[in-house]
């Protein structure tokens, strides 16, 4: 018995396993633009990672963690560090 399936073109079919990778996907870059440009604080930093605001200071000047520097003004992009955590859970 054989018999032709036919779909609109604009039908696509898609499994599971790969449905839920392109979602994640997009749910990356949703959040990728909504943090690409939130900039924090040392202490908004440290509130979103859950750890003092010494902890964030000795990082800092350790290098360790994602920052820019405007004259004496320190500020961490959110986006940078949601980049950083998720590499430094890749190690």
């Amino acid at each position: 018995m054989n018999f032709k399936l036919e779909l609109p073109e604009d039908i696509v079919l898609i499994n599971k396993k790969e449905l839920k990778r392109v979602l994640h996907e997009v749910l990356l870059d949703l959040q990728a633009e909504k943090n690409v440009n939130d900039v924090m604080t040392i202490r908004e930093c440290a509130d979103y990672l859950k750890v003092s605001v010494p902890t964030i200071r000795k990082m800092i000047a350790n290098r360790e963690i994602p920052y820019f520097q405007k004259g004496q003004v320190i500020r961490l992009s959110r986006y940078d560090i949601t980049e950083w955590m998720r590499n430094q859970s890749d190690i």
